[in-house]
């Protein structure tokens, strides 16, 4: 794999190569170095952002909600002043988000997805403070949201980052963001395995080996990186007890555990959804719905606490089955209400945690229910709530083998294997009978991301839209009349038309369809309108380095039957069309090719 140096000073890259050669061998891709690197830094982030959340949560405790109880008890006993914490971390979240750092949205999984297969390192740096301080802020009071996906974001970033500082071409770019995510998801876990195959089967969608050489390297960086920080090999802030399979038959019953961890998935996929449509709807100012949010989570964290926060004691009480099924059913409809309120409301934090969280009071309740059953005669609840944990991250996310590594390398115990492989299929069947997307591809699809779920070797791997798409296009000035517009248009086999600024750059396109409307409306004759009016400026588009591969995805997608090429990203000026007709054309051109 050959890195591209011309932007780098003579020095930074004798430096570089000799430290590659002294750590991997001579002739190794100082890729490897970078990603080692980058992997530690994650693995610190990782270790002092949760160290941050326990102290904020500490500080809020004893310095804000202690003191309020005393001085000014509420009427009912069991009430805490604590309750407005969430709704406080909010309000803070709201300002830091639009006044300080500028970043509205929260820059979650599917962001760094998007970034990695379509951006090539675009993150800006500022959500790398913003991810952290939102969401310290947000989980630190109380919102119900988890570190996991917050610090894939700051791997992310933080690899996007480094990319652009050393001129990487994009191949490398996009490598070096799923090292960032790989390596947070290991040090969040202590689960090196599960790291890897996230980046790969998540974030990146790639499976070839000079992708998965830095990625494990970067996931083992930031294991060990984390784990010293935090003490020691064996440190872990979410522990279960050894799994026990108490029958050989007992695998089958695990079939409908996976049946209902595929429609709890969907509830809560549904749930997260509907309340973030039901937030952007509220006519208030944006800053302020995180605090309204927090308010609801608030209250909801009066009748049940367990829901506030990661909630991780609480899995661990289920997963060593010490939990009624009553509480282990309220804390699944509190833990889904809490959760879509704070991610709704645009609190900052993850869906990952909340994930195992409700996964583990599934798998609690149906242990218990089929415990009673059967007599006893299977393992307890505990079993049953680690199991669960696994199949409904794998039907939410759609990453099997991610769930079945991290629940091997949680437990440490081989027997886990057959039951959380038949949860976890099942679960992920069922959930595709309901959607086509996991949670986070459905995202990455309405950001404008490819949103298939996995990349494969295929024989156009390597074509991009550069090589591929039509050069001899047309453009249309923005300020081009109706009646000239007309004329392109009938004199161009193109079906979608760039629509220009004078400098160059696209302001968007005109598409043969939006025509039809003003044709039956004018008669065919001139109206008075201009191609920027009629223009579409929320435009799918590709750059000459986006793989055809990609570009397939993306028109399998939208029904549009041509797409603008751009050269770059920032500047967006039109290069090129590419069509279906195309990508079809070179796919077989390619196939041929290698038939001979």
């Amino acid at each position: 794999m050959k890195w591209y140096f011309a932007d780098l000073p003579s020095g930074v890259k004798s430096m570089l190569r000799r430290w590659g050669e002294m750590l991997f061998g001579r002739g190794a891709s100082p890729l490897l170095l970078l990603a080692a690197v980058l992997g530690s830094v994650a693995g610190l982030i990782s270790a002092g952002f949760w160290d941050a959340i326990a102290a904020l949560s500490a500080i809020c405790s004893y310095y804000v909600v202690r003191p309020l109880n005393h001085l000014l008890p509420l009427p009912w006993t069991w009430a805490s002043w604590g309750f407005l914490l969430p709704a406080a971390g909010g309000a803070l979240v709201g300002l830091l988000a639009h006044r300080v750092f500028r970043t509205p949205h929260r820059l979650g999984v599917p962001a760094v997805m998007l970034d990695a297969r379509r951006e090539w390192g675009r993150i800006p740096l500022r959500y790398v403070p913003s991810t952290f301080f939102n969401s310290l802020l947000t989980i630190g009071t109380g919102g119900s949201a988890g570190r996991e996906a917050p610090v894939v974001a700051m791997g992310g970033g933080l690899g996007a980052w480094m990319a652009r500082r050393l001129s990487l071409p994009p191949v490398q770019r996009r490598i070096l963001v799923g090292c960032g995510a790989a390596a947070a998801i290991a040090a969040a876990f202590n689960a090196p395995l599960a790291g890897v195959f996230f980046a790969l089967e998540v974030v990146l969608g790639d499976w070839r080996s000079g992708t998965l050489a830095p990625v494990m390297l970067a996931s083992v960086a930031g294991t060990v990186v984390c784990r010293a920080a935090e003490g020691g090999p064996d440190a872990s802030h979410f522990q279960v007890p050894p799994y026990q399979l108490a029958v050989w038959w007992e695998v089958f019953v695990y079939v409908g555990l996976g049946l209902v961890a595929g429609l709890a998935g969907q509830v809560f996929m549904r749930a997260l959804e509907g309340a973030e449509h039901k937030f952007e709807k509220m006519e208030v100012p944006a800053w302020v719905i995180p605090t309204i949010g927090g308010l609801g989570v608030g209250l909801v964290g009066l009748a049940l606490p367990g829901v506030l926060g990661n909630g991780y004691p609480w899995a661990a009480l289920a997963c060593e089955g010490m939990l009624s099924w009553k509480l282990l059913l309220l804390l699944v409809v509190g833990k889904i209400l809490a959760t879509s309120l704070t991610l709704g409301s645009g609190g900052w934090g993850g869906d990952f945690a909340p994930t195992l969280f409700v996964g583990a009071m599934v798998g609690g309740v149906y242990g218990k229910l089929m415990g009673t059953a059967l007599g006893g005669a299977i393992a307890g609840s505990g079993a049953y709530a680690m199991v669960g944990m696994g199949a409904l991250l794998a039907a939410m996310v759609r990453c099997p083998t991610t769930a079945v590594l991290l629940l091997f390398e949680l437990t440490g115990s081989y027997q886990v294997i057959l039951p959380i492989m038949v949860a976890v299929a099942t679960a992920t069947f069922v959930s595709r009978r309901f959607s086509r997307y996991g949670l986070y591809h459905q995202r990455l699809r309405e950001l404008g991301g490819p949103a298939f779920e996995m990349w494969t070797e295929g024989a156009f791997a390597h074509l991009t839209a550069g090589e591929v798409m039509r050069r001899d296009m047309r453009t249309v000035p923005e300020a081009t009349s109706y009646h000239d517009l007309l004329h392109i248009v009938t004199e161009s086999p193109q079906s979608v038309f760039p629509v220009v600024r004078y400098d160059g750059t696209m302001l968007g396109v005109v598409r043969l369809t939006d025509l039809r409307p003003h044709l039956v409306e004018a008669g065919a004759g001139d109206i008075p309108v201009v191609a920027a009016e009629l223009a579409i400026e929320d435009v799918p588009f590709v750059t000459v380095e986006t793989p055809v591969r990609e570009v397939a995805g993306l028109l399998a997608e939208v029904e549009w039957e041509e797409l603008p090429v751009v050269g770059d990203v920032e500047d967006r000026k039109p290069c090129g069309i590419i069509s279906r007709q195309d990508v079809l054309r070179a796919t077989l051109a390619t196939l041929r090719e290698r038939g001979r």
